[in-house]
């Protein structure tokens, strides 16, 4: 059992997270979890192939651009889940679905777009560039789903 004292703190930090899921903290905290999500999954990835080659270097600034493309990603779903809400209102199956589909034909590119596209930028190659690689890739990006999407 904990002592009062630490009941007590673990109230506190419990109620002091409640800000930054809502309100006018809900922006920020959208913004850093999408370049944060991106950056662990690159993580995760760079782990799985550094186990596959033992000699390689993890990239740290492949990392960086991950956790920069997820925060450009951030303000953009943030509103655009924010119009959904607004224009799809309810919990019914039917209203859900509507939100799921409008969600895939329009979020989903979109954002397959700004990741290709950007990742390109970030990386010293041009729009062009980032522009093939999303045609190319589109239809096994489509199926699995863009990054920074939850």
């Amino acid at each position: 059992m904990l002592p009062r004292a630490g009941k007590d703190f673990l109230v506190r930090i419990r109620f002091s997270w409640r800000p930054l899921f809502q309100g006018r903290y809900l922006l920020l905290t959208n913004t850093l979890s999408g370049g944060i999500m991106l950056s662990l999954g690159d993580i995760l990835q760079q782990t799985r192939e550094n186990r596959r080659e033992p000699g390689r270097v993890r990239d740290w600034r492949r990392t960086g651009r991950m956790f920069v493309a997820g925060c450009s990603m951030g303000p953009l779903l943030h509103y655009w889940y924010l119009w959904l809400d607004r224009v799809y209102v309810g919990r019914a199956l039917k209203t859900l679905s509507k939100k799921v589909l409008v969600d895939q034909l329009v979020a989903s590119p979109t954002l397959g777009m700004w990741y290709f596209i950007g990742m390109d930028l970030l990386e010293g190659r041009s729009l062009s560039e980032g522009w093939a690689e999303f045609r190319g890739k589109f239809w096994e990006f489509y199926k699995v789903g863009p990054p920074g999407r939850v």
